[in-house]
């Protein structure tokens, strides 16, 4: 499990959005449309967390980008038509990292490790092509006055790197960082140091949010449980429950995550999977402004409509 979150956190709200390809940020801006439409104001938080997928909508609605104009970019095409298809598998990612698991006896580090070399040297696009994707997922926005946390991992140490406005890179290089998927995309170059995809982290890095009061985690993988490498949901949420806060966890339900499908990297499916996602929204509405809604004095609240 990701170490516990050394860094000062007192925002009364927060929310985290975890990995999960282009269809995962389409799936994450449907369900927050759908949430705000029916009167969830989840965009009045104080500290947003956000890794690979998360990142960019993260960054959007930090920065202030209305939630319903990021709607209709992906159901009208706009977000989709500068993105490029890559094959992916995340059972077939999911299967390597548990044999890496075993081979490296539980060390999350040298795991680490050992798929930042393989990121090192793998045959991807060229990162100025690369960048110029983030740049417009972006709109070229710079970090917002709001806290926001980029998360990302050191491609040679397999340490962690949490990004925000003190850390002296751009939002869009940090973004590109986070969303460096091995293999896939190449490693970002910042500092002097590469850096990849923060789902090696972890898949949601939840912890990141300890000392908020209310964090709402918005997971487009669910708890990932068969990833040991970067699975690690459960136990943020005991250990953001220790701390005092109140969690609610949403992952796609049966219908988004049938829209979904098997490759998360498919920028054509990405209206489909927005829609599913606005209607699982309207459906979480009621469940989700109660518990927005929810005062400090009540108990801790672990994901009661979240979908596994």
């Amino acid at each position: 499990m990701p170490a516990t979150n050394a860094l000062a956190n007192t925002a009364g709200r927060a929310i985290v959005i975890g990995c999960g390809g282009v269809l995962g940020i389409a799936w994450s801006i449907g369900l927050i449309a759908g949430l705000a439409r029916e009167g969830a104001n989840v965009q009045s938080v104080g500290l947003w967390v956000g890794a690979s997928a998360g990142s960019v909508v993260a960054a959007k609605l930090a920065c202030g980008f209305a939630i319903d104009e990021l709607l209709e970019e992906q159901i009208n095409g706009t977000a989709s038509a500068h993105e490029v298809l890559r094959s992916y598998s995340q059972a077939e990612v999911d299967g390597k990292n548990q044999v890496l698991f075993e081979k490296v006896c539980g060390d999350l580090i040298q795991a680490r490790q050992h798929i930042g070399a393989w990121a090192l040297r793998s045959n991807t696009p060229l990162p100025e092509e690369r960048r110029a994707i983030i740049a417009q997922r972006l709109h070229n926005a710079d970090w917002p006055d709001k806290p926001l946390r980029i998360v990302s991992v050191n491609a040679h140490d397999g340490t962690e790197k949490i990004w925000d406005r003190s850390s002296g890179v751009t939002l869009v290089d940090a973004v590109a960082a986070s969303c460096a998927v091995p293999g896939v995309w190449p490693p970002v170059q910042l500092q002097g140091e590469h850096f990849i995809d923060g789902g090696l982290r972890s898949m949601t890095n939840a912890d990141l949010a300890i000392g908020a009061r209310h964090v709402l985690v918005i997971s487009p993988q669910g708890y990932s449980d068969s990833n040991p490498v970067s699975g690690h949901l459960r136990d943020e949420l005991k250990a953001l429950q220790a701390s005092g806060s109140q969690v609610q966890v949403i992952a796609p339900d049966a219908a988004s995550l049938k829209a979904i499908g098997s490759n998360i990297l498919a920028p054509s499916r990405c209206a489909h999977v927005a829609a599913a996602g606005l209607h699982q929204g309207h459906a979480l509405c009621s469940a989700m402004s109660a518990f927005w809604a929810l005062s400090n004095a009540q108990p801790n609240l672990i994901d009661p409509i979240t979908s596994t």
